[in-house]
């Protein structure tokens, strides 16, 4: 069997709902909604995503504004614009990439390294 083709949604195609599958999935045109598919989510230059993501890869070179769950890794390019959340075990954040949010890695710190706290002054 032969690698999958992508899923590509166009620059003129605007999405409005639930996005779901086993399929990587191209936006260059707008989505708006939720998304949660088992392989890559690419939004491309152009592309805007309004939409909560449960990925297993994420790749951000457009406009995202939502909860960003990815089980592998999420990458934002520099040209990315992305509001909102990211949850993944590995994220990438390229120089010039904006970014508002909050970051949670999924990793299992070391044994040894111990959490420091911070007092108020």
């Amino acid at each position: 069997m032969g690698e999958k083709e992508a899923c590509l949604i166009g620059t003129k195609v605007v999405v409005k709902g639930n996005i779901s599958g086993n399929q990587d999935l191209i936006v260059l045109g707008r989505v708006e909604g939720r998304v949660g598919i088992d392989t890559r989510l690419t939004v491309e230059e152009g592309g805007i995503v309004a939409a909560d993501v449960d990925v297993a890869e994420a790749t951000v070179k457009g406009e995202l504004r939502g909860e960003v769950v990815a089980s592998k890794a999420a990458v934002l390019h520099a040209t990315a614009r992305v509001v909102g959340s990211l949850r993944a075990p590995r994220i990438v954040i390229e120089d010039g990439a904006r970014f508002s949010g909050n970051i949670e890695m999924d990793v299992e710190l070391p044994a040894d390294i111990k959490l420091i706290k911070r007092e108020a002054a």
